[in-house]
């Protein structure tokens, strides 16, 4: 028993010396999700209020948003593929490319559906 213990105290003291635990992959989607979360809130936005709502991710500032509106900044290490500009209308249509965040060689690409203003996300 005593063995058992020392054994896992062991490996407990190198899982800690290794420190914290970092994912690409689960910051990489959970960036989009937050992007994604907040083109939705934008379309939700324009059906709404009826008027057509701009929303864009700038790549050299690293940010997302509604413009006018504030900003949002994206996590460390995640940048933007481009510049991306989507319109959302009051219908619920919306406009704009495909775009993709990028994290460690890994990409997330989020897509608008043109007719429905869905945002799709894909990815790892």
């Amino acid at each position: 028993m005593i063995v058992v213990v020392l054994i896992l105290s062991l490996v407990g003291a190198i899982m800690v010396g290794r420190g914290p635990f970092h994912s690409v992959t689960l910051d990489l989607q959970g960036a989009a999700r937050q992007v994604a979360s907040a083109m939705r809130e934008a379309r939700m936005q324009a059906i709404y209020s009826g008027t057509t709502l701009l929303f864009t991710l700038d790549a050299a500032h690293r940010d997302y948003g509604l413009q006018p509106g504030p900003r949002h900044p994206l996590p460390a290490g995640v940048s933007i593929a481009g510049p991306a500009r989507f319109l959302f209308y009051p219908d619920g249509s919306a406009a704009g490319p495909a775009t993709a965040l990028v994290e460690g060689g890994r990409q997330v690409i989020l897509r608008v559906n043109w007719l429905t203003g869905a945002v799709g996300v894909e990815g790892p």
